[in-house]
């Protein structure tokens, strides 16, 4: 069995070839409905592995229902947050032997509420880029003075630190940063046409033939259109994480076999662990967890009970859930796996709980006798200082954990 589990670990996604059925070009929108690949291959294609025809069938177009054929479900509800991050601590502390890292986390949480405190919310932000030029600049000016007088207190707070440790030198430059980048948000929901690169017009003149043909979007408010930050959304979040320590890495196609269909996994970003080199091993680093960058806008608050289903849809839920399952082989919690789920500037953490034998039963397969839970938060706002604050000693504890071997 080991050497089973060690050739799919190693495996090489194969070449394409030329597909026999050519996609509709609407296949590929985001505002086309989910096609069930059982039903019509379109969605899919054919590869050639060791010489022979297999279904490609990527998780970009997976479906909860696709999900749920793995045995792996998505909770009812959200868990509350403190049993959430315990669980996970514990998982990890007992996987890696190592500490909860406690005088760390508690140093640095400390320091992040008394100095990181500015607040923002992005929507609201967005509103007021309709106001009159002269508005929005004494606008932004009060938020310039704000961002700088909590960055100059993170200096005074610095004079504490010992700057011959590796984590109390990273911490001020990182949050030196995270200021400049939401300094830099703030602009470009306030003027989106300077800083979008004409996005915004481009965006509008979609909208308008969308209503020319019946296809109007319902929207309650001017949310941000999230084709114009996705890209410095997704860089927005790396920088979030590095004010905890943890630093991206390179990101790998992972490949799994499930009813006779090939099924590869891209993460939007990974944080992972490297072990020591070793004279003749290949490094094969394991995963602390794994990041989803998706379009909906997450509205879901503290004092709501919808599903996480009801939030983001189906078929997100299917990519997510399936992203996970790709990651537990490269787990360094297998063959549990942790994730995040970043819309705009909200924060989900999901975690799916598996038996060991599941991940082999599905590549041999086997039928299945066991299931997958995922559990998942709240959602948290990056730019939110009391969410932020909730959140800390659980990036804190991820962050000193990727640099321990450091």
């Amino acid at each position: 069995m080991e050497s089973k589990l060690s050739d799919l670990r190693t495996s090489s996604f194969p070449k394409k070839r030329k597909m026999k059925v050519e996609l509709p070009q609407t296949c590929t929108s985001d505002e086309e409905p989910y096609t069930d690949p059982s039903a019509s291959v379109d969605c899919c294609e054919t590869v050639l592995v060791d010489g022979k025809e297999h279904v490609y069938f990527p998780v970009s177009k997976w479906d909860y229902e696709d999900l749920k054929n793995l045995n792996i479900f998505f909770e009812e509800r959200p868990e509350p947050f403190e049993e959430f991050m315990l669980e996970v601590k514990e998982n990890f502390m007992w996987k890696c032997d190592c500490p909860d890292f406690n005088e760390d986390v508690r140093t640095f949480s400390q320091m992040l509420k008394e100095t990181v405190a500015f607040s923002y919310d992005l929507q609201t932000v967005c509103q007021l880029s309709k106001h009159m030029y002269k508005n929005k600049k004494a606008i932004e000016q009060k938020i310039i003075d704000e961002i700088e007088c909590d960055v100059q207190k993170a200096k005074e707070g610095e004079k504490d630190l010992n700057l011959n440790d590796l984590l109390n030198r990273k911490w001020m430059p990182a949050v030196k940063r995270f200021a400049e980048e939401t300094l830099k948000l703030i602009k470009m929901s306030l003027y989106p046409l300077e800083e979008g690169d004409l996005l915004s017009v481009k965006i509008e003149r979609e909208k308008e033939r969308k209503r020319a043909i019946g296809q109007e979007r319902k929207e309650n408010s001017p949310d941000v259109p999230q084709d114009c930050f996705g890209s410095f959304l997704k860089h927005f979040s790396s920088v979030f994480g590095q004010m905890f320590f943890l630093e991206p890495d390179s990101v790998t196609r992972k490949t799994f076999y499930f009813m006779d269909k090939l099924v590869d996994s891209t993460p939007d970003s990974c944080y992972l662990i490297h072990r020591e080199p070793v004279p003749g091993v290949i490094d094969a680093p394991e995963s602390i967890l794994s990041v989803s960058q998706v379009k909906q806008t997450i509205k879901m608050n503290d004092g709501t009970s919808l599903s996480l289903e009801e939030q983001l849809g189906s078929r997100v839920l299917g990519q997510i859930g399936a992203g996970l399952f790709a990651e537990t082989n490269f787990s360094l919690i297998k063959p549990n796996s942790l994730g995040i789920i970043y819309s705009e500037t909200k924060i989900i953490f999901v975690y799916l709980k598996l038996q060991n034998d599941h991940y082999v039963d599905v590549l041999l397969k086997t039928p299945l006798t066991t299931e997958g839970r995922i559990s998942y938060t709240q959602p948290f706002d990056m730019l939110n200082a009391e969410d932020r604050l909730k959140i800390s000693d659980f990036f804190y504890f991820l962050g000193c954990l990727q640099n321990k071997n450091k």
